[in-house]
């Protein structure tokens, strides 16, 4: 029981850090989504599938969840905005070789593992049925999801 409210105040901790994120440059947004996702899996269904169901965050998660799946947009968006970034601070700021040679070597090595992760396909590549629902039906509610033992169950 304690353990679970552990995971549970994580997880309220690191998804108010993540939604942070969106609005403060230096805060990263996507592995505290990523960590909220896994306590919320550990402590509340209801608030793991709010997650799973978000419209910004539920087919990046799900894409991780079933593989630790990178789609290639975000790969390449990763990867330019951290070289803007290093570019930023070895250009236009001053700062020390030694901390220059940090934050290259911090970039090579995220680089490095956002590079090996394998590549969820793109919304556009999926097939047109696996987009849309039927006709007259309601859009997908969190209630929709229902409680897995397994990713690939995952909507």
């Amino acid at each position: 029981m304690i353990r679970q409210k552990l995971f549970l105040l994580l997880g309220y901790t690191s998804l108010g850090l993540g939604f942070a994120g969106v609005f403060l440059p230096l805060v990263p947004t996507t592995p505290f989504i990523l960590l909220s996702a896994f306590c919320f899996s550990r402590s509340s269904d209801r608030l793991h599938r709010w997650l799973l169901a978000h419209p910004t965050f539920g087919s990046l998660l799900l894409d991780w969840e079933r593989g630790g799946a990178i789609r290639p947009r975000a790969k390449a968006c990763s990867i330019l905005l951290m070289n803007g970034f290093l570019g930023y601070a070895v250009f236009f700021r001053e700062t020390s070789l030694s901390a220059k040679v940090v934050m290259l070597s911090v970039m090579i090595g995220v680089s490095a593992f956002i590079l090996s992760r394998p590549s969820a396909p793109s919304p556009s590549s999926l097939p047109l049925p696996a987009l849309q629902r039927p006709r007259g039906t309601a859009p997908l509610q969190v209630s929709d999801y229902q409680r897995s033992s397994s990713a690939e169950d995952c909507p």
